[in-house]
């Protein structure tokens, strides 16, 4: 009974894998990342916690509506990401920010099941991401970003996500517990290797943070 109750809890449990992803953000000063990425977690940990066992008392709203704010949270939480990586200037960053905040809101509340609620948002940002990108080759005559991005971050970012979306969609049926936790992990380290290194808009020009324990513990 013991073992079924602490599976039942995974997800629940899992769902913490984004902690290290909000110190990280903070830590490289995405602060606002940082903050979407807590929403995320807040909402999907309680959304999980009202359909495990012994843990009802923290549904402070209709599961109903912290099941939106959970999917709302991850669909939002890709769309900032890659907002990130693009490294807009403001007032483009805000403003594709507030575009996405709010296409995604609607999208979700018509149909929050559907592949729509991450490829759209996905999508549209790769969209724009490529065309900036192009953009600044032209420019350049050459690569832009420098090769360690398509390594480093876009690369291992892009099959974390991928996989993710994999679990989340097509394999959750072989075991939703087990499955979905890894789903969890897998997105939380998608949105971690997407993140640049340093938020050179912050116009300090701090060193990139070290991913040493104290990071990795939240300890910011």
């Amino acid at each position: 009974m013991g073992s079924l109750a602490a599976k039942l809890l995974l997800p629940t449990v899992s769902s913490l894998a984004f902690l290290p992803t909000i110190s990280i953000a903070a830590k490289r000063q995405f602060h606002m990342e940082a903050m979407v990425y807590f929403f995320t977690m807040f909402f999907v940990l309680v959304c999980h916690a009202c359909e495990g066992p012994g843990l009802t008392f923290l549904c402070f709203m209709k599961y109903d509506l912290l099941q939106y704010f959970s999917i709302f949270g991850t669909a939002l939480s890709m769309w900032v990401s890659l907002i990130a990586l693009a490294e807009f200037d403001e007032p483009k960053r805000s403003t594709l920010v507030m575009f996405g905040v709010l296409t995604i809101a609607v999208r979700i509340y018509h149909d929050r099941w559907g592949y729509g609620v991450y490829s759209g948002p996905i999508g549209t940002a790769v969209l724009v991401i490529t065309v900036k990108w192009l953009q600044m080759m032209k420019e350049k005559k050459g690569l832009y970003p420098d090769k360690s991005i398509y390594t480093q971050q876009v690369g291992p970012g892009f099959c974390f996500g991928a996989l993710a979306l994999m679990l989340r969609f097509f394999f959750e049926d072989w075991d939703y517990t087990y499955v979905h936790s890894f789903y969890h992990c897998a997105l939380a380290m998608s949105f971690v290797l997407l993140l640049p290194k340093v938020n050179k808009k912050t116009g300090n020009g701090a060193a990139p943070a070290k991913l040493d324990c104290s990071t990795l513990c939240c300890c910011v």
